[in-house]
């Protein structure tokens, strides 16, 4: 994805924001809250009617005189369902169509508000809201400016009320009702505070967020635009990536502190890759993606557990632990900076979900999160034991977390502090500054145990480097070898060779020389038969020339033959004097060469000797390396990574981690427990400092004083380590504190939250950490995606991002360096496998429906649940089928009678919202809990032993049963809800025509399962 702009992503944030506005409940509380007004005809006198409702309002809820100024009245205009509007848009500009559950909301076009003024009523104009979703109900667009719209609304408005109340009354009355009769009024105690719920909770801080330029919020709607790292850890797979997972895994990377729960245990694979990323990976926004039941809590905690320590570090380096008030907020009161080096880990956490963060901070300091082993400890440190069980139960072990966000909780947590800043007064308060050196004594045993650690991975490191390099020096002696011995093998021949041509030679030169000498021996005899023929040369040979010339004739021809033949032989035998000479110097030579190549030879065995010799003393130094390595490897309190293993029990292994070195990790994090309480008795003053800022916060929300207000915040989020917020209340609370103001953002159940819900939360942050599962239920959106899609376009904003499926799991996942390739198009953040909540056959379905296959059930969970497809069906009425009822009825009355289950262990589950209604009133019959049926919806994070998923619908509603079981979210929520027994009520005959995968694998899984 290329770059993004990102003010046309924010400005459509913003105009979904802004269309969702405007909800008004017509039967809010006791069905008496709003009243439709009545026609303008039948009113004689508006001042009067109004004077009588607000009277009786006040009668009915006894209010005193000094109240009544701030009395007044609200008008809500031109009510409407916005189901309507939606279908209505969606046809206007041919928006795809697509099945969605109706909402069954009201909304109103805009409202006014009046206070009570002398002997009649004022318009306060700074109270007209107008809905983006009531314009486009009147004008069947949308608006290009709804501020502006309002503006000009309002100068209409303030003109009818300029003078007269009643005559502004008749003037809007007779105007509205061109457009509706369906106008609301509600009546207010104090009408001066508005109607904050109206507006989203979003809306200033995206608005603030088009005007600030920040990195982290940028790199979230851009995503990570460098090489991200896919962890994948199946080494079946092509991309399987050990080189990057040994890395992360190396013992340096680990914490030195852990949360205190049992030591037996450690963490799994991509558990441990999470947390060593999350404290060590310098990127500041990361994405983890943890289906249901993986340990996204388990880990959060131990990452909390080494911010503890790192802070505690941090505090036992500083030479004065008393920091110097340098900051004055009143008068002589002044408070000191909590050093950067510290602050920098404070830790918040927030979620869009109020059920999610509320279980966090319950459940850190709950003593039952604790080893027994580790209880005592941890009670003798005291961290504000007795403040954190004020409601009397005495179930905590420590003020470790609490929540924030809402006026009531935030109340509440500077209660805490100040209680806090009470016990730490040296009356109260006994001074123990041996907690420092204690702290450093057992920060270096665990120190010294993880260098231990990382000596053996070194240690292992090396012998791989070793052993790979044996195997190459090894592959090489044996080429090399098996080359040199070829040569000799040449060599060989090559001498084999020239003994045969020498001998060849040999035999030539003899042949030849034999010939020369044959040839020498005939001349010889031709030269003794010329001298025998001289011998016999005719006498007087002269005269005989004349007188008998024929006998000197006879004579001179037979010495001429002789001679002619003796010239003969003499020419034959210099060419065969020649032959043989050349012959014999190729014997010399072939005789030569032989030699050399027989003494080449000899040197080359000798060489090849030395060779092997010096090769072999080369390899077996470094086998006796390796067998040095390996057994100093032998250690058996240490298991090294193996990423041979098979990949269930890769994902299952704690490599490097033990038992002993979790628990001195735990013991670590206790003693920095005491270093923080005793920093902050030294610093009581700062803390009870932070304490007046923030109780009197509006005062100092002025630009000059702005900054002690995160000063403040520093310590009061040091004081109780883990703060929790939703992101609707994220505003609210840190409105006054600025880009970057916050150190470490924890985001959890973030793919249930709307992408825009965080970005106030992540514009304050300098780090971000979003837990989550987007193959959960996706965020809540009241528009259609085709409505989403038109406001992507009139803001030219990108798709990608702007759409009902993007969360801000997704969008983190997106901007994570680390994560998992999940398919050619999906990255997700860091994924964890192993699945420690259902039983088969929960966990096989949502594992084939949702995961792909990578999910590993704990070797824990090996016992068999039930589950089965009760094929019922019958003719649907808004997707409700009485047969289906009817038989779930009497299957829980079975069961309940037989005190098999206990029905609190049940949950029923539908995908309608008319199924869920439907089953509530009939199931009300038997006492069934109302609160264990809902929507899928309902139970996102929750668990029961036992679950009914009714999925309802007929062939009449087939829209409506393949919109249930297009995606996969739905079967898998449902189904990972239930602990050990899973059962679907629906019609196998309709959902099967569907020919949805998610019902294909589903039956699957069912059909090979044992009821």
């Amino acid at each position: 994805m290329g770059k993004v702009n990102k003010n046309n992503v924010l400005a459509s944030w913003i105009d979904i924001e802004k269309f969702s506005e405007g909800d008004i409940d017509l039967k809010a509380g006791d069905d008496k809250n709003y009243k439709q007004l009545r026609r303008a005809d039948l009113i004689d006198n508006w001042t009067n009617f109004f004077k009588a409702k607000l009277s009786e309002f006040r009668y009915r809820n006894k209010i005193s005189k000094e109240k009544v100024k701030n009395m007044g009245f609200t008008i809500y205009f031109d009510i409407f369902r916005f189901d309507d509007l939606i279908n209505d848009l969606s046809e206007k500009f041919n928006l795809p169509e697509e099945y969605r559950e109706d909402s069954n909301s009201n909304k109103f076009t805009y409202c006014l508000s009046f206070s009570v003024a002398e002997n009649s009523f004022k318009l306060l104009e700074d109270q007209l809201f107008y809905t983006m979703s009531g314009y486009a109900h009147r004008y069947g667009k949308l608006p290009e400016n709804i501020l502006e719209v309002e503006t000009d609304l309002g100068k209409q408005i303030a003109e009818f009320f300029e003078y007269d109340f009643e005559d502004g009354m008749m003037k809007l009355i007779s105007q509205e009702l061109r457009w509706s009769t369906r106008n609301y009024y509600v009546i207010h105690e104090d009408v001066t505070k508005g109607e904050p719920l109206l507006h989203s909770f979003y809306l200033d801080d995206l608005l603030w967020a088009k005007n600030e330029d920040y990195e982290l919020l940028d790199r979230y709607i851009d995503g990570f635009s460098g090489k991200q790292i896919n962890l994948d850890s199946n080494n079946k797979s092509s991309t399987f990536n050990g080189k990057n997972i040994a890395e992360i895994l190396e013992p340096k990377n680990y914490p030195l502190g852990r949360f205190p729960s049992n030591p037996k245990w450690g963490l799994s694979l991509m558990q441990q890759i999470a947390v060593n990323v999350a404290l060590n990976d310098p990127e500041k926004i990361r994405g983890v993606n943890g289906p249901p039941g993986t340990g996204k809590t388990t880990l959060l905690k131990d990452v909390f557990a080494e911010l503890v320590v790192r802070q505690a570090y941090e505090i036992s380096k500083l030479k004065d632990k008393h920091l110097t008030e340098t900051h004055t907020y009143f008068r002589n009161g002044k408070i000191a900076q909590l050093p950067v080096e510290i602050a920098d880990k404070n830790i918040l956490v927030a979620s869009s979900n109020n059920g999610a963060v509320q279980n966090i901070v319950k459940e850190l300091p709950q003593k039952g999160q604790l080893s027994d082993e580790f209880l005592k400890a941890t009670m003798n440190v005291d961290y504000f034991s007795n403040i954190s069980n004020s409601d009397g139960d005495f179930d905590n072990w420590g003020m470790f977390a609490t929540e924030g966000g809402k006026s009531t909780n935030r109340q509440n947590m500077l209660e805490i502090i100040r209680q806090m800043a009470e016990e730490l007064k040296p009356e109260y308060f006994i001074s123990d500054k041996a907690v420092y050196s204690k702290f450093t004594e057992q920060y270096e045993r665990v120190s010294a145990m993880r260098q231990k650690m990382q000596n053996l991975f070194d240690a292992c490191k090396k012998k791989e480097k070793l052993r790979l390099k044996l195997e190459v020096k090894q592959q090489e002696y044996r080429q090399e070898l098996s080359e040199k011995e070829a040569t000799y093998e040449q060599l060989s021949c090559n001498i084999e060779e020239l003994e045969n041509l020498v001998d060849i030679q040999a035999r030539k030169a003899s042949v030849a020389k034999e010939q020369v000498v044959n040839k020498d021996y005939r001349i010889e005899l031709i030269d003794s038969k010329i001298d025998e023929t001289k011998r016999h040369k005719p006498a007087m040979f002269t005269l005989k020339k004349f007188i008998c010339p024929r006998s000197v004739e006879t004579y001179v021809n037979e010495i001429n033959e002789l001679k002619s033949s003796k010239t003969a032989l003499l020419q034959e035998r210099v060419e065969l004097q020649a032959r043989s000479e050349s012959v014999q110097r190729q014997l010399i030579e072939s005789q030569e060469n032989l030699q050399k190549s027989t003494t080449y030879r000899e040197r080359f065995q000798a060489e090849i000797i030395s060779w092997k010799q010096e090769s072999e003393i080369k390899l077996s130094r470094i086998e006796k390396k390796i067998s040095s390595l390996e057994l100093k490897l032998k250690d058996p309190n240490y298991m090294p990574l193996d990423l041979s293993l098979a990949y269930a029990d890769l994902q299952q292994t704690a490599p490097w981690s033990t038992k002993e070195y979790r628990t001195e990790q735990s013991k670590l994090f206790i003693y920095a427990l005491a270093v923080r309480k005793q920093f902050l008795h030294e610093n009581s003053k700062s803390l009870k400092g932070s304490w007046n800022i923030w109780n009197r916060i509006a005062d100092y929300s002025v630009p000059h004083k702005k900054h002690l207000i995160a000063y403040a915040w520093d310590w009061v989020n040091f004081a109780i380590p883990v703060i929790s917020t939703t992101f609707a209340s994220f505003h609210g609370m840190f409105r006054n504190m600025g880009a970057g103001s916050i150190a470490n953002l924890f985001i959890d159940e973030a793919g249930q939250a709307t992408p825009q819900s965080a970005v106030g939360a992540i514009l304050r942050s300098k780090k971000v950490m979003a837990v989550g599962d987007p193959a959960q239920i996706p965020p809540v959106i009241p528009l259609s995606n085709g409505l989403i899609s038109l406001i992507a376009n009139k803001n030219n904003a990108s798709e990608q991002i702007v759409n009902g499926d993007e969360s801000v799991q997704t969008l983190v996942d997106s901007a994570s360096r680390f994560g998992y390739q999940k398919t050619e198009d999906e990255w997700i953040g860091m994924p964890l496998w192993v699945q420690r909540r259902c039983l088969d056959p929960m966990f096989s379905i949502s594992n084939q429906i949702s995961y792909a296959g990578q999910m590993v059930l704990a070797d824990s969970m090996s016992q068999a649940g039930k589950g089965a497809w009760v094929d019922i069906s019958g003719r649907s009425d808004d997707k409700f089928v009485q047969e289906q009822a009817n038989w779930l009825k009497n299957e829980i009355l079975r069961r309940a009678s037989d005190g098999e289950v206990d029905t609190n262990n049940i949950y029923v589950i539908s995908p309608f919202k008319n199924v869920v209604t439907q089953l509530k009133q009939y199931l009300q019959t038997i006492g069934f809990p109302q609160k264990n049926i809902g929507t899928v919806h309902t139970f996102q994070g929750k668990e029961a032993a036992i679950v009914y998923l009714v999925l309802g619908a007929s062939f009449e509603e087939s829209g409506a049963a393949s919109w249930a079981v297009s995606t996969p979210n739905l079967m898998n929520v449902a189904a990972t809800r239930a602990k050990k027994e899973f059962y679907i009520v629906g019609d196998k005959k309709l959902y099967k025509s569907l020919n949805s995968e998610v019902v294909i694998k589903t039956l699957s899984v069912l059909e090979n399962t044992d009821i």
